[in-house]
């Protein structure tokens, strides 16, 4: 009963802070209310010129604001949402929302979320607790070591010339790298044969699909696709794949070295353990990427679809980059098995040291 209690508290903190976070609004400068009453005064079908059928409902909602020096005010606004729910919200009686404001006129700006999304972190990082023990605290603050680099790095980057860009991700890999096998594993040589292993292999991975894209001219590759890019797709294409393929590759690594540091044999003994362990662990990891782009492109590939798209023209246009991110990506975990158990082996040997 004891073992089961312990497994009960992330969920039970989950739900305090999940409760106590609906009384937050006062630390916010945006109108935050929390909606009363609703009431649907208007339904329209909408049909657009390839076809699409989607109905558009208009709610008559009453707001009491949580926020502000109007605080306690009830107002009456419209909403108008989709049945596809593609870009817009219904609203539902007890919900919280963001308001804007416009000379003493209310509208609706999004649904306010931070109640669900801090209880998810408390369990997220609970069961984390849970399971790895003191060796969390390691894990927690890397996690929050390198979350703080990237968003200072991205600040940096917006201000800084579009040259610089390759090298701030470049660094970015080196810095992610060696920080993560110093958290997981302590100062040890086994922490410079991951991340030796990692950055060999992601490099040697980039070089090879860039190498591969330019002998073909980018034939098949539309860097127009890049969402939002109105300069360098092509680099931040790249810088893509340097930083997605980080942790799947150092995920491998970590596997082949620790298993390697642990055994009494020959460096060639070791060698062909580590191939054995890469052999093992890099399809599911490749597989892992794959399911991960393909959930990254499906909603967009089924509208594509609907809109009268072949699937040869959906596949070019909205999985182009993505099959070419993950290709790239499973060419550095494939390397990444020679390349560290080779690195591991020679390490274990010289060091005589286990992880």
């Amino acid at each position: 009963m004891k073992y089961l209690g312990k497994w009960l508290i992330p969920f039970v903190a989950a739900i305090a802070v999940f409760i106590g976070m609906q009384f937050d609004s006062g630390f916010y400068t945006k109108p935050v209310g929390q909606v009363e009453a609703v009431k649907v005064v208007k339904t329209t079908n909408h049909q657009d010129e390839d076809q699409n059928h989607d109905r558009l409902i208009k709610q008559q909602v009453r707001v009491r604001l949580l926020n502000t020096a109007k605080r306690g005010k009830r107002i009456t606004m419209h909403n108008t949402y989709s049945f596809s729910g593609a870009l817009d919200n219904e609203l539902r009686v007890g919900e919280q929302v963001f308001l804007d404001v416009d000379k003493g006129a209310y509208t609706l700006n999004n649904v306010k979320r931070d109640a669900i999304l801090a209880a998810l972190l408390v369990l997220t990082f609970g069961l984390i607790f849970l399971v790895m023990g003191r060796r969390a605290w390691l894990t927690s603050i890397s996690i929050l070591l390198n979350t703080v680099i990237f968003f200072v790095a991205v600040e940096w980057e917006i201000g800084s010339k579009q040259w610089q860009a390759w090298w701030l991700f470049v660094i970015l890999a080196v810095i992610f790298t060696v920080l993560t096998a110093v958290f997981i594993v302590g100062f040890k040589p086994i922490a410079a044969t991951i991340s030796l292993g990692t950055l060999l292999a992601t490099a040697a991975a980039v070089a090879l699909g860039y190498g591969i894209m330019a002998l073909t001219n980018y034939n098949g590759i539309h860097f127009e696709e890049v969402k939002y890019a109105t300069q360098t797709p092509q680099l931040l294409f790249f810088g893509q794949i340097v930083i997605g393929s980080l942790g799947a590759v150092l995920d491998e690594a970590s596997d082949i070295s620790v298993a390697i540091f642990q055994l009494h044999d020959t460096a060639k003994e070791r060698f062909r353990a580590g191939m054995a362990i890469g052999r093992n662990v890099m399809g599911p990891l490749i597989s892992v990427l794959f399911m991960i782009f393909i959930a990254d492109t499906f909603m967009e590939s089924v509208l594509w679809i609907r809109n009268n798209n072949s699937i040869a023209q959906t596949v070019i246009w909205v999985m182009g980059l993505g099959f070419a991110q993950s290709l790239i990506s499973a060419f550095g975990i494939v390397l990444a098995v020679p390349v560290t158990s080779g690195i591991a082996a020679m390490m274990a040997k010289i060091k005589k040291v286990t992880a």
